[in-house]
């Protein structure tokens, strides 16, 4: 069960087709509708395809059954109210979870596992809330999706990867080895459908190496390219940096993950579908909502948890939301304005950062088209 049809649940969707496991969609809105009438357009750098989805609106239409596995791959900032409205349901032929009256349903909380294909490190403590059973993910899939009921998929030989692994720390050997079958079992469905994938003990170093990568990535939200939004992104990872120190958490490059094999992978274009932006550039370009919250947002929230300060970062997640509240363009902000914020957080007790400002400011613009 993959509940939301983005960039990510799409293709994992469609892969897992393909590859002919069983696999129902939950999707809104223009999105189900084309889904229903006319399946995914799914496109790839060998063809294009339509994949047939079994599609549902929610869980009023779904029914739930031992051994099934909930997929959350909506964005971070839909992860409570989707958590909260899938947990609890019932769970045909599951066994009764701990302390539960063995006359009544089972919730799925109890009964079934869920895997987060999101960003940001926020949603396992969502999830873990209701679910005892939670894997985290580190998802590593370029794909694009900016009209209803298609996906542009770029990523070759392998279409993406992932590092899996349990959210939380298991509350003894059989809960622990429980966890770890139910990573590789999905991992093993995943390779089977063209993913390269790892499965770790210590997920939650790999997702705070995510969200840096995310909070460099995602600036293009923001910025057209230039020497100053590369100066910009490494102020925001610097902040991030400080804060994971006094948070007491350490980052590790996904990339590095045993097992995880993108030596050979590669990002191959497809004429008449270049590749779009980051997700949160792509949020932007359809109008929807942004995860910016959940990314330059969960430092900020970080800083203030340990008495410290991420104004770049703040500034940031404040422009982004500003920005999908009033239907700014991607990557309408300024150098100008991106200059006055970097002057404003850094000018005087940074000077050199103030120096490269003036730097940056003086060499030729980068076209946006470019």
């Amino acid at each position: 069960m993959i509940i939301g049809v983005g960039a990510v649940g799409a293709t994992v969707a469609a892969q897992f087709v393909e590859a002919g496991l069983d696999v129902v969609v939950v999707a809104r809105g223009a999105n189900l509708a084309a889904l229903r009438a006319g399946g995914l357009r799914y496109i790839r750098p060998d063809g294009e395809r339509r994949v047939a989805l079994e599609a549902a609106a929610g869980p009023e239409e779904v029914e739930l059954r031992a051994g099934d596995v909930l997929v959350l791959a909506t964005k971070a900032q839909d992860t409570e109210a989707l958590v909260a409205q899938w947990a609890w349901r019932p769970v045909a032929k599951a066994e009764p979870g701990v302390g539960a009256d063995p006359a009544s349903p089972p919730p799925a909380a109890e009964a079934l596992p869920i895997v987060l294909l999101q960003n940001g490190i926020d949603s396992a403590r969502s999830a873990l809330r209701r679910f005892a059973t939670v894997i985290d993910t580190v998802v590593v899939i370029p794909a694009s999706h900016l009209r209803p009921g298609e996906v542009v998929s770029p990523g070759v030989p392998q279409v993406g990867g992932f590092v899996l692994g349990r959210a939380g720390r298991p509350a003894g050997d059989t809960e622990q080895a429980h966890g770890r079958r139910v990573a590789e079992q999905v991992a093993a469905d995943l390779r089977l459908s063209g993913f390269t994938t790892s499965v770790v003990d210590d997920i939650a170093r790999y997702k705070a190496g995510k969200l840096l990568d995310n909070l460099a990535y995602n600036l293009d939200a923001a910025f057209a390219p230039s020497p100053l939004r590369d100066l910009a992104a490494a102020e925001i990872v610097r902040e991030a940096r400080a804060v994971f120190a006094a948070a007491g958490i350490q980052a590790v490059e996904p990339g590095s993950a045993p097992g995880l094999n993108l030596r050979s992978w590669a990002i191959s274009p497809i004429p008449g579908h270049e590749r779009a932006g980051s997700s949160t550039w792509q949020s932007l370009a359809r109008g929807g909502s942004v995860e910016s919250d959940y990314l330059n947002g969960e430092i900020v929230l970080l800083a203030r948890l340990h008495g410290l300060a991420a104004p770049v970062n703040a500034a940031l997640a404040r422009w982004i939301a500003t920005a999908a509240r009033t239907g700014a363009a991607p990557a309408s902000l300024g150098e100008a304005e991106l200059a006055a914020i970097l002057t404003a957080v850094h000018g005087v007790a940074r000077p050199r950062t103030r120096d490269r400002i003036r730097r940056s400011l003086s060499r030729p613009a980068v076209s946006r088209d470019g």
